[in-house]
């Protein structure tokens, strides 16, 4: 059992001798030797508060360990009335520790903090047989909501005292700040006339490497075509740039630009080097066609050099694309075209590619409109997540959901998850996605977990994130900060995922593992080595692929590939979830080979947080098997 927030608030004296005045009233009343207020916690559960009768066995204190049979923690479980007028007659309570103590009668109901979770049990107990009437059970559960109602005011008062000393942290770090601040601003007075000499240089230059800004490289690109000169735009763009800064820091990444810059020995005619973003630098310079390619040849070698940061290796992965400046061709058009041209070289896996189209480019470049798209809509929070629910074969009921990122876009269109997680990979925004979807799930599972405490959510996890050396650490930093459990969350991925980096791959699983996250082979049976994969990582579901029940139902092959899969699944005691599930032909099926769970439109398509969480709410409220959206 995982400890409850709950298990630190303490109840005060006043309250607890309120308890005892009614589980002694309670005992003279239903004449029973002992009645009782238990607390139940990972281990045991203690008597928290007794009656005071004569013949009563208890005393405030004992303590019972779980799993023996208790009727208290039987209580609790399953969060509803357990009455046994005599333990003796049923084999299930025979052996119980309260039958060793002769209290072979029970009448208990469950107490619960307002957060759902347990607090424990009030309950009779009696050496006798005992059917406990009518009058007694209404009694017991008078108390039961006079208590749950004292703890509610206990648990808001905890929260507003939580709140409070949050309340008082931020304020020390906020008169620290302003402390900071005043500090700061006595030492800006002393040196202002030392930066207002520096200004100018600042409103220009980038502050990390002292190239030009976009704004200073736009106007000095535009007195170049305003005044018809002739020069070449070289956009390199340097795809590990990410990885870089977040192993060695901001820093020495901007310092490895600037050792790059000065090892451009053979151009002796640059005339100016701008930065674009973190990870992209353009160069203008004066050359003609003839030189250039040995020029850019120059540039890509530069950047398969070693560099070194504390006798460490780094390497700077570069891709360059060259433009020539015509007339008549505005600064936007030519920037655009660089970009372009930078993009298709890294497509292509060249090193360098010169641009030999007409400008202004009138080639749609569909794709690479779609990502530069994609770099607005992270930066400007237009993404979100849609969920598809998984749902039990044989109950019908949700037992958890998979995150799909969504990005809706007005000329665009929908753009689906695969698509998104693909772009990203190819210009390095796959870190921004992935965190985004990791925290938007964590967040909302954790909220979703108060109604279904069991709820798991699934998330995509890419090959870049698993190359992360902090993706475990960021993962458990996001459970530690929404409070939701491990075993809430589980990880889809696909053996394109694990082939990237299988050393670092084993290791990253294998750690989230044992946090107790659950680990899933998505897409399985794609792939040509999927088996081979089952014995080296630490798998706890199978997620067979929908290109294999899409034809299930006039395709022999494809019955007997999925009952293949399922069998060596159960053989290896993994669960086995099956996507693309559409009709109930398909459903009777899958469930007939034993499915785990299945996942499809038959029962949902993805929808948005506030759908499933109504879904949530019905099946769980209302008690329906699961709300159908289709």
């Amino acid at each position: 059992m995982q400890k409850s927030l709950t298990s630190s608030i303490i109840i005060p004296e006043k309250i607890q001798q309120d308890w005892q005045n009614m589980l002694n009233v309670l005992a003279d009343l239903a004449k029973v030797p002992a009645t009782l207020i238990m607390r139940i916690n990972n281990e045991n559960m203690d008597v928290f508060s007794c009656s005071d009768s004569t013949n009563n066995p208890y005393t405030k204190g004992d303590k019972q360990d779980l799993n023996q049979h208790l009727y208290c923690e039987y209580v609790v479980k399953h969060r509803h009335q357990l009455i046994v007028p005599n333990a003796l007659k049923e084999p299930k309570w025979k052996k119980n520790p309260d039958a060793a103590l002769n209290m072979i009668a029970y009448c208990g109901l469950p107490l619960f903090w307002p957060d759902n979770s347990p607090f424990g049990t009030i309950c009779l107990l009696d050496n006798k047989e005992n059917t406990f009437n009518p009058t007694y059970q209404l009694l017991l559960e008078t108390y039961q909501q006079s208590i749950e109602a004292q703890l509610g005011t206990l648990f808001q008062h905890s929260e507003l005292l939580k709140n409070h000393q949050k309340l008082q942290q931020e304020i020390a770090i906020s008169n620290k700040h302003i402390t900071e601040i005043n500090i700061k601003l006595a030492n800006e007075i002393d040196c202002r006339r030392a930066a207002e000499q520096n200004v100018e240089y600042h409103k220009n230059h980038d502050a990390g490497t002292g190239f030009l800004n976009p704004t200073a490289l736009h106007l000095h690109m535009d007195k170049l075509i305003n005044t018809n000169q002739n020069f070449v735009l070289l956009q390199i763009h340097f795809a590990n740039s990410r990885k870089i800064q977040q192993e060695y820091g901001h820093y020495i990444f901007d310092r490895l630009l600037t050792e790059y810059r000065s090892k451009l020995t053979k151009i002796t005619d640059m005339s100016v080097t701008g930065r674009l973003g973190s990870s992209d630098i353009l160069l203008i310079i004066h050359t003609n066609k003839e030189k250039l390619p040995q020029l850019c040849q120059h540039l890509s070698e530069i950047g398969q050099t070693q560099f070194s940061k504390n006798d460490k290796p780094i390497h700077l992965r570069s891709y360059i694309g060259a433009v020539h400046s015509k007339n008549r061709v505005s600064r936007s058009d030519l920037l655009q075209c660089a970009y372009n041209t930078v993009v298709e070289c890294q497509n292509l896996g060249k090193t360098f590619t010169i641009s030999d189209r007409s400008l202004p480019l009138q080639s749609s470049f569909s794709e690479h409109k779609i990502e530069g798209y994609l770099l607005e809509a992270v930066r400007n929070n237009d993404l979100f997540l849609n969920y598809q629910p998984k749902v039990c074969p044989y109950t019908k009921r949700w037992l958890g959901c998979e995150a799909l990122l969504r990005w809706d876009h007005p000329h665009l269109g929908s753009i689906s998850n695969e698509v998104l997680i693909q772009l990203a990979e190819r210009n390095g925004l796959i870190y921004e996605l992935g965190n985004f979807a990791l925290r938007s799930a964590v967040q909302q599972t954790s909220e979703w977990i108060l109604h279904s405490p069991n709820f798991v959510t699934a998330v995509n996890v890419s090959a870049i994130q698993l190359k992360d050396p902090y993706f475990v650490q960021h993962i458990q930093q996001l459970l530690e900060l929404y409070n939701l459990p491990a075993k809430n969350l589980e990880l889809e991925v696909t053996e394109s995922g694990l082939i990237a980096d299988e050393v670092l791959a084993i290791d990253t699983l294998n750690q989230l593992h044992k946090m107790g996250i659950s680990i899933a082979l998505d897409d399985f049976g794609t792939g040509y080595a999927s088996f081979q994969y089952l014995k080296k990582y630490p798998f706890d579901t199978l997620k067979i692929d929908k290109s294999f029940i899409k034809n299930i139902e006039r395709n022999t092959a494809d019955q007997n590939i999925v009952c293949a899969m399922i069998n060596i699944a159960k053989k290896l005691k993994l669960k086995v979830v099956v996507e693309g599930i559409e009709n109930i032909n398909q459903e009777h099926f899958v469930t007939q080979e034993g499915v785990d769970i299945i996942q499809g439109y038959l029962y949902s398509k993805p929808v948005t947080s506030d759908k499933l969480e109504e879904g949530l709410f019905n099946q769980s409220s209302i008690g329906t098997p699961y709300f159908r959206f289709i």
